[in-house]
């Protein structure tokens, strides 16, 4: 499947920063005779743009990225139908916050798995695992965290300072705060902050589309990997069907399939695998170790010491 441009990635979200937006989905029929599970259920589901995760077309009419990807195979499999046949489509601190409030049975937007957010929602297993960077100006001298105390960071509404860097930073450091996503890396590409601090496949997407030539990864911040799922609405019976689907579809190989579909070099994490392939995995490497060391002993067996046969040679001659 081929990635939707950052440029219909622009358009998109240029709309969204005027307000709450809504996109039709078709609903997926029901192959078999069996009803679903979650069959006569309508849910609300929330989505903000994040590319590739939440991505949408420059006539606004479809959605795409690797959280939608997951959300319609989780309706076509568990039956449900999007409440006024819509996604909800908002900025990621309204998405956040209506979701905190019980707005959203299902929410996406490349969001982190949390310690923090697991008392407010039920969290999907992980679907990807990503580490944070520092995008900056073409032209920027940032390098590293040395370089960021006094600068001006970018970040969306509902964003603390102490969420993208430690406390003893967060004082020497400015947010200056953006309705969207995009409208985050608009701010650094057009000089009104000084950097942002997101996920690196986002990061990726749109410095190597709409923003070439204009941004660049400064920096991966050390020891930031993170998990991303979905967030479910918390302890519902609709949660626990979607929560056991998910866990389905990342056994059986689909969530690994739609993460390719976006990012085909993806190398998925060994734990985020499903267990056939992860077992099959760690037999290949016993398999090949086991050859390394059967091929060592048997180098070992063979060495040939050409001085040492002679000495040997010349001993048993003399010795008659």
């Amino acid at each position: 499947m081929q990635l939707f441009k950052a440029h219909k990635f622009l358009s998109g979200v240029l709309v969204l920063s005027l307000g709450l937006g809504l996109i039709s989905s078709n609903a997926y029929a029901d192959s078999q005779n069996a009803p679903l599970p979650l069959e006569g259920y309508e849910l609300d589901v929330g989505v903000s743009p994040a590319p590739p995760f939440v991505m949408i077309d420059s006539h606004f009419q479809d959605l795409g990225g690797i959280d939608v990807d997951i959300i319609r195979e989780l309706q076509r499999r568990t039956g449900f139908k999007l409440k006024n046949n819509r996604f909800h489509i908002m900025g990621f601190g309204d998405l956040l916050d209506l979701a905190a409030k019980g707005k959203m049975d299902i929410s996406g937007a490349g969001i982190s798995l949390s310690a923090k957010r697991e008392k407010i929602f039920t969290q999907s297993p992980a679907t990807f695992r990503s580490h944070a960077v520092v995008v900056v100006p073409t032209s920027s001298t940032i390098k590293g965290r040395s370089d960021l105390p006094g600068k001006t960071l970018a970040a969306e509404n509902g964003t603390d300072a102490t969420d993208l860097v430690s406390e003893d930073m967060a004082a020497l450091i400015d947010i200056k705060h953006e309705a969207t996503t995009f409208m985050t890396f608009y701010s650094v590409a057009t000089g009104h902050s000084d950097a942002l601090i997101t996920e690196a496949p986002m990061a990726q997407e749109v410095v190597d589309d709409w923003a070439r030539g204009k941004l660049k990864i400064a920096y991966h911040i050390p020891d930031s990997d993170n998990d991303m799922g979905l967030m479910f609405k918390k302890d519902t019976a609709a949660s626990k069907v979607l929560y056991d689907t998910f866990v389905q579809m990342r056994e059986d190989g689909t969530i690994q399939k739609i993460v390719h579909n976006y990012l085909p070099n993806y190398e998925f994490p060994d734990d985020l695998l499903p267990t056939s392939v992860r077992l099959a995995k760690q037999k290949q490497a016993k398999e090949q170790g086991a050859m390394k060391l059967a091929h060592t002993d048997l180098n070992s067996q063979n060495i040939i010491d050409p001085e040492g046969v002679s000495k040997v040679a010349n001993t048993q001659i003399n010795s008659y």
